[in-house]
């Protein structure tokens, strides 16, 4: 004979070790490291120097800086840069970083199938114009810095001026 209460038992115990075995071995063991980044104290200070830069040019700015899996660090926009600098200063920043590279130098993978596929995977869309350069430190890349807003030179001459302070 079949009896019922002994296969709820069972059901019952077997979703109960499923439900509570998974997340305790899940678990990350020790506390996690974050990506190797520039520091905030350092990326706002690189702000400025940038913002100091595109000033002397007579230019209006947005820069960003991002670690080095392309996730935000510090962001500004000055008085006068259009609204949408914000967005293509990071995707030129996250681009460089990810790859290393200075985003002016990704233009031709950008018309590539496997680019658009990366570009929808990215947490925010990737710009691959002039404009962004990596930042490293013992010839690894931690990040990348990228401004938005002038001719893509005048973009690039910017962050050139802030990377000293990486």
């Amino acid at each position: 004979m079949f009896d019922s209460r002994w296969a709820f038992s069972a059901l019952a115990s077997f979703v109960l070790a499923t439900l509570t075995a998974g997340p305790l071995l899940a678990q990350p063991r020790g506390i996690p490291t974050p990506p190797p980044g520039p520091t905030m104290e350092q990326a706002l200070s690189a702000l400025d120097a940038a913002r100091r830069a595109a000033d002397t040019a007579g230019v209006k700015l947005s820069c960003a800086v991002v670690d080095s899996r392309g996730d935000l660090i510090a962001l500004a926009r000055m008085d006068g840069a259009r609204f949408y600098t914000t967005d293509v200063a990071r995707g030129k920043a996250a681009l460089s970083a990810m790859f290393g590279q200075p985003s002016g130098n990704l233009g031709p993978f950008a018309s590539s199938p496997a680019f658009e596929n990366f570009n929808e995977a990215a947490q925010t869309p990737l710009y691959p114009f002039q404009g962004a350069l990596p930042i490293t430190r013992n010839g690894e890349t931690i990040g990348a810095m990228g401004c938005s807003g002038a001719a893509s030179q005048q973009d690039e001459d910017a962050v050139s001026a802030a990377l000293d302070r990486f």
